[in-house]
């Protein structure tokens, strides 16, 4: 893989990740020219590796967090998604890697058949300000979720995230639990 000159392992090759869930969107790797089209703003954030392949500094907590937007919106069609600062900003391929297998594990009692639906009601405890879970797996599977968190300040922010995103208000519900 690539690494920056300094050696500190800031770059790294944007390949296929074979240890990533194969249904992963971003198993292959993350298609720039793509992410980019749907989000310009990632645009600024993207640099040529000593390698000679394009990626993002990912020490650098802008470029994370609009890598992030551009995956939930070109992925699974989050408009308007932004954490505050000082709030976790997941890699979300690892986060959907999560979904996919719970997705599977799901499947083994059901005769080997992922359970799609609202009917499927997850528990996202701690869901943050982020709401990440809920997201992908709503979009993955169609999912219903209960996202509860102690913190206030990250509830607000994941109902400004569903206030973006009203089709979601039916499957997705918040809840602050002290």
């Amino acid at each position: 893989g690539s690494i920056d000159p300094s050696g500190v392992g800031q770059w790294r090759t944007i390949r296929r990740n074979p240890a990533m869930h194969p249904r992963n969107k971003n198993a292959a790797g993350y298609d720039l020219a793509a992410l980019t089209a749907t989000s310009a703003a990632l645009a600024k954030y993207i640099k040529t590796t000593p390698a000679g392949t394009p990626s993002i500094d990912f020490a650098n907590p802008a470029a994370v967090k609009t890598l992030d937007r551009a995956i939930l919106m070109h992925h699974y069609g989050v408009k308007g998604w932004d954490i505050p600062a000082g709030y976790l900003c997941p890699p979300i391929p690892g986060r959907a890697d999560y979904i996919h297998s719970a997705a599977d594990l799901l499947a083994t009692c059901n005769k080997k058949t992922i359970p799609t639906g609202p009917g499927v009601r997850v528990l996202d405890i701690g869901t943050g300000a982020n709401l990440v879970y809920p997201l992908v797996g709503h979009a993955e599977y169609g999912w219903s979720f209960l996202g509860v968190d102690i913190d206030d300040a990250a509830l607000a922010n994941a109902q400004a995230i569903l206030g973006k995103n009203p089709e979601l208000a039916a499957d997705i519900e918040l809840r602050h639990q002290p």
